[in-house]
């Protein structure tokens, strides 16, 4: 059984205490935001369990405590 390819795009301006999640997708959504992700030279982070999370978040909605740290270790 094949897995589920999942892809999560977070946005931090400030305007708001943690990263907002601004798209999400899996299989063939979730590879055409990593391939646009890396013509714009996008930063790409690879973490299942991150990916799990966060794309069951709400678009347009700052990702969960939970995941502050472990978004914090690998983005900033």
């Amino acid at each position: 059984m094949k897995d589920t390819l999942k892809a999560v795009a977070l946005s931090y301006t400030g305007a708001f205490d943690a990263p907002v999640v601004v798209a999400s997708g899996k299989n063939a959504l979730a590879e055409r935001m990593l391939g646009i992700a890396a013509e714009c030279g996008i930063q790409i982070v690879s973490d299942g369990v991150l990916a799990d999370i966060l794309t069951d978040a709400e678009i347009g909605a700052c990702i969960p405590p939970r995941t502050y740290e472990a978004v914090e270790d690998k983005w900033f």
